[in-house]
C-alpha cells in the first residue's frame, strides 16, 4: 500500500507540474491550452526539470511514511 500511495502522488504531482507550466505558456502566447500543452517547449522543459517536483515529493512521501 506504501508503494501504490508514493506511485500515486509522484504521478497526480508530474500531472500538476504538467498543466501548471501549459497553464503558463498558454496565458503568455496566443495559443490553445491543448496547444501549449502539447507544444515541444513544454514537453522539452517536462522532460529536463518537469520530474524534480515529482521525485522531491516521492522521496518526502516515503520518509514520512518510514516513520509511521
Amino acid at each position: 500500500m506504501k508503494s501504490t500511495k508514493i506511485m500515486l502522488a509522484v504521478i497526480i504531482t508530474a500531472l500538476c507540474t504538467w498543466c501548471t507550466l501549459s497553464l503558463m505558456v498558454y496565458t503568455l502566447s496566443s495559443m490553445t491550452f491543448k496547444e501549449s500543452a502539447t507544444s515541444y517547449g513544454v514537453i522539452l522543459i517536462m522532460l529536463i526539470v518537469g520530474w524534480i517536483p515529482s521525485v522531491i515529493v516521492g522521496a518526502d512521501l516515503e520518509e514520512k511514511l518510514k516513520h509511521n
